[in-house]
């Protein structure tokens, strides 16, 4: 019998029965990927191969730049870790606030992109009722709720009382 991480056409049909084997094999997005608008990409890995067939490993990281984008629902600019795939997506689309509005959350996959979409989503519903307009979102509060719950679920499995 042959191990999991033997090559071949077998370790695909074995990792399509095992979820666990086929959630090793996914590629999870960074945590850094969660606080940028990444658009779904993510770090790649392979070998540099020479002449000779030595490997060396590399790692390709997408192309990410911090932008100030101009969002018409909050009439302000905001600075954001962007891929620049996402920022020809956010021409494309119209501006940040169309962007974020119209591209799903799978595609957006990470939290600050849920956040903005929810903020951006609401905010437009205001408009449209003619009620208050929220304040535009401050970048530094929403890394330090993360923060705060990263150490609030940190603690909470370091003092779990059904061990």
């Amino acid at each position: 019998m042959s191990s999991w991480f033997s090559s071949g056409a077998s370790f695909l049909r074995r990792s399509v029965v095992n979820p666990f084997v086929a959630s090793i094999a996914e590629k999870a997005s960074p945590k850094r990927a969660q606080r940028g608008l990444w658009g779904g990409k993510k770090i790649n890995f392979g070998n540099n191969v020479s002449h000779s067939g030595k490997k060396t490993r590399k790692r390709w990281s997408p192309n990410i730049v911090t932008k100030r984008l101009w969002s018409d629902c909050f009439d302000s600019m905001l600075r954001l870790k962007v891929s620049t795939y996402v920022l020809r997506t956010i021409d494309k689309k119209g501006g940040l606030d169309n962007y974020l509005a119209e591209t799903p959350d799978e595609k957006l996959d990470s939290r600050l992109g849920s956040f903005l979409k929810e903020q951006v989503l609401e905010q437009r519903r205001r408009i449209l009722l003619g009620q208050d307009l929220l304040p535009p979102p401050s970048m530094s509060d929403i890394a330090y709720k993360e923060k705060r719950a990263a150490m609030h679920e940190k603690w909470l499995q370091d003092h779990r009382f059904d061990k």
